[in-house]
Parts: C-alpha cells; sequence; structure tokens
C-alpha cells in the first residue's frame, strides 16, 4: 500500500479566529480558505499549554508539557523520549524540519545541534527568536550561518519545496514541517506590502478590547492581518506545488499554530493565558483518502496532544504507549468520536527563583495555574485555589468570572473535583516547577549584539 505523505504548516501565534473560512470579516485568507473547504476544520481546537516550546514539545512527543519536560520556553527537551521524526523515520519516511526550532534552548538563532533535532533528516532552521527581514538559518549539520536578501517565508517554503522535491525524485514519501515564525511578533518586520494591507480603520474589534485599548489593538491588528496574509500565501504556493506535482491527494496536510494572541482583549498582549484568544488556534486537515471534504468538526480537541497520533494513525503506523493525546482519525471519518475528550486541559507551569527573574514577561508565571475548559464552562484555579469561571453558553466572549457568584457554587465544585481528578490521571502536579534559569539564556539586549554579529558573519544563500 502506498503510503501517504505529510505536510504540516505551524504559523507561530496565530489566533483561531483570524481567517475568513472562520468568519473573521476584515482579514481575506484564501489558501486557508481553500484548504477547510476540500478538508476538515476543527473549529473548537484548544491548545492546552498556550506558549512556543511547551506546545512544540507536545507535537513532537504527544504528551503533555509536564511529561515531556518542557515546563516553558527557552529550556532544551529531555532526549530520553520517544519522537514523532524519529518513528517517521523507522517506517520509511524522510523528514524535514524547517525554521524555528525552540526546543534547545540556548540563544536566539544559535546552531542547533543533532541530537536536539530529535531525528529529523534535514534541518534548516535556528534555535528560537523572530528577525523575518534578517534572519539566519543553518543547514544540518553546518555550523555557518545562512542568510537571505528575502523574506524569511518566502525562502523557508522554497526550503521546504526543494525538500519534498528530493523525496518525490527519490521515492520516498515525506513528513515536512515547516513553522512559520508569523504571525508572532514583532509585527513591523514585514515588507511594505503586507505591513499596510490592512487599515486599522477597518479593524473590527470585539467589545472585550477595553476602550484605553481599542487605538492600539486596531493599529496591531491591522499588521497583525498583513503577517498572516503572508502566510496564506505560503499556503497557496505550498498548494499549487503539491497540485502540479500530482500529489495533493496522496499528502496529509495540515494547518495548526500553537496558540493565539490576545490582541488588546481584556487589556492584554501576547499569549500564556486561559482566555480563547491564547488558546483557540485554527487546525485544518487535508486528507482525501480519508477526509471527507468541506466538514466542520465542533468537537473539542487539542491539537498539542492529539496531532502526533493522529499523523502516525494516518500514516498507517502504530501510536506508542506513552502517547498522552488522541488520534482524530476517527472524527475525521465520521464527523465525531465519542471516545474523545469532552474536555481540553490547561495548564501553566510555575516559574521559580532565579528563572522568573531572567524570563520574558509572557515566560513569568510565579503562580501556576491549571483548569478544564469544556463547551459549557472555563474553569481555571490558580495555586490550587479557584480563580475563574466562565459559562459558556451564556457568556461565550468570557465576560464575566462567576467564581463568587452563589449560583455557581455546585457547578463550581462540580468542575473543582473534575480538575483535580484530570490532574491525578495525567499525573500533574502543583510543585512541578522550572527551578533554573535557561542553559546560556540571553535577553533581548544581549540577543541584538549576538544576532548583529550572526548576520555579519553568515554567507548569503546561493
Amino acid at each position: 500500500m502506498k503510503k501517504q505523505n505529510m505536510l504540516l504548516v505551524y504559523p507561530d501565534q496565530m489566533r483561531g479566529d483570524c481567517a475568513s473560512y472562520m468568519g473573521n470579516p476584515t482579514i481575506r485568507t484564501p489558501g486557508f480558505d481553500q484548504l477547510a473547504k476540500a478538508g476538515v476544520n476543527f473549529k473548537n481546537a484548544y491548545t492546552s499549554f498556550p506558549l512556543c516550546a511547551p506546545f512544540r514539545s507536545s507535537l513532537m512527543t504527544g504528551k503533555y508539557a509536564h511529561k515531556s519536560g518542557i515546563y516553558t520556553n527557552h529550556y532544551p527537551i529531555p532526549l530520553e523520549q520517544t519522537f514523532l521524526p524519529r518513528l517517521m523515520n523507522e517506517a520509511g519516511y524522510r523528514t524535514g524540519w524547517f525554521g524555528k526550532w525552540h526546543l534547545y534552548g540556548g540563544r536566539k538563532f544559535c546552531f542547533v545541534p543533532k541530537e536536539y533535532r530529535l531525528g529529523f533528516n534535514e534541518f534548516v532552521g535556528y534555535s528560537r527568536g523572530h528577525n523575518y527581514l534578517n534572519s539566519i538559518y543553518y543547514r544540518n549539520d553546518d555550523p555557518q550561518p545562512y542568510k537571505s536578501k528575502r523574506y524569511e517565508p518566502d525562502y523557508q517554503t522554497d526550503h521546504i519545496i526543494d525538500f519534498m522535491s528530493l523525496a518525490l525524485k527519490d521515492g520516498k514519501p515525506f513528513m515536512g514541517i515547516v513553522c512559520y515564525g508569523l504571525p508572532h511578533t514583532p509585527i513591523d518586520s514585514a515588507p511594505d506590502y503586507y505591513r499596510n494591507l490592512y487599515s486599522p480603520d477597518d479593524v473590527e474589534l470585539p467589545d472585550t478590547v477595553p476602550p484605553w485599548k481599542v487605538e492600539e489593538a486596531k493599529i496591531y491588528r491591522a499588521k497583525y492581518y498583513g503577517l498572516i496574509a503572508c502566510v496564506d500565501k505560503q499556503l497557496q504556493r505550498l498548494t499549487d506545488w503539491l497540485s502540479s506535482n500530482n500529489i495533493l491527494d496522496d499528502t496529509i496536510f495540515i494547518v495548526v499554530s500553537d496558540h493565539g494572541d490576545m490582541c488588546g482583549e481584556y487589556g492584554l498582549n501576547y499569549k500564556s493565558s486561559y482566555y480563547s484568544a491564547s488558546m483557540h488556534v485554527p487546525l485544518i486537515i487535508h486528507c482525501p483518502e480519508v477526509v471527507p471534504q468541506g466538514m466542520v468538526i465542533d468537537q473539542l480537541v487539542d491539537p498539542s496532544v492529539d496531532l502526533m497520533p493522529t499523523i502516525l494513525d494516518l500514516c498507517g503506523l502504530e501510536v506508542p504507549d506513552c502517547v498522552m493525546g488522541k488520534s482524530l482519525r476517527t472524527a475525521l471519518l465520521y464527523g465525531k468520536d465519542p471516545t474523545l475528550n469532552d474536555y481540553v486541559y490547561y495548564q501553566l507551569i510555575k516559574v521559580s527563583g532565579e528563572a522568573y527573574k531572567v524570563l520574558d514577561v509572557q515566560e513569568l508565571k510565579h503562580y501556576p495555574e491549571r483548569g478544564l475548559r469544556t463547551k459549557e464552562y472555563l474553569y481555571v484555579e490558580k495555586c490550587g485555589a479557584p480563580f475563574a469561571l466562565f459559562d459558556l453558553k451564556r457568556d461565550p466572549e468570557e465576560k464575566y468570572n462567576c467564581i463568587n457568584n452563589v449560583n455557581y457554587l455546585n457547578i463550581l465544585n462540580e468542575m473543582r473535583a473534575r480538575l483535580q481528578q484530570v490532574m491525578e490521571e495525567i499525573g500533574d502536579d502543583w510543585s512541578i516547577a522550572a527551578v533554573l534559569p535557561p542553559p546560556n539564556y540571553q535577553n533581548n539586549e544581549e540577543s541584538i549584539a549576538f544576532h548583529k554579529d550572526l548576520y555579519a558573519r553568515a554567507i548569503y544563500e546561493t
């Protein structure tokens, strides 16, 4: 039986509601729309740990962050685990990663040693960081930095197309993953076309953005939408290439993000929050041999832990017992799967001591949080104490915290007991914490100087 190829496109920090196929009234995303129309849109995909590195560790292992050993950004992943690319290699797949890695820790834009690439045959990327106009990358085992005169996502798409072309020429199935830094900040790091594509005057904001934040939020969203438009262009390029090579129908094509962006809602920026703006992400799976066209699935799913077993299952491979997520294959076939969890777990792990002093604001979690998101309620505890309860049926915008509302006392007790049960089942604990500064950690000022030196030494790509 012919093996399916696998292509995963991963835009960093993309909200689930910022595409036209999801009903956004401002942005135009024909590339996303085309894939959703021809595949399956999981409209209720929420990531359990809305932060970059924890999501990546779950994607590679199928485990929740506390079991994968990544408790926050910038730490190296423990290597004695079962990783997705190694399993795909063993099954005869050629595997490739392109873009920001963020599972090695270390300095921004530095070289990633082979052991920390977790088995990818081809690796064209860098440790971490975002600099789309003056970006740096490395090729496999070569520590020489490279650079391009082109916009980062444009040449990253070329890199993964080259990878797929070689696999196709050699007659080997492939698993290629490209992680575009967009639409993650800095939102001004874009060519004029994308930066000016949308006007702040055209941006419609939800009323969860407070009045004092409206002007800033409109300016931010307009530029954020421009970055998503660039990702959309890359999706169209990839779809066109697969079609022109007659392998679109032979390729499992997945689009997902690690977390959203608060975009000014509730006065907040960035991620690391239990709000939908932070947890809700796009998830499209296009797989014509399995998936009916144009299906919309409203079950709650967690792509953090569910994608690894889904990829293995769709490729006809065995899912290891260590995996904590669940394959979405049955849901793809029938539109629902009653065996899936009816909740998405939520966790932000404590960052302690010296580590707390050096990390960026989105990683500063001196007070850990855990919670459960169901179709009916969002319940969150901080340090083991009830902190937030939202009635999502009556309050889908998550504006009214019912934690002290006596009418919700029974619901509060039920959700609290259920959260404790889930934590016990998955082996999570409030005492888990990131307790040391990340190895070779750089703050922003140090990273700017380091990048300047790297860029001066980098060779232009040929």
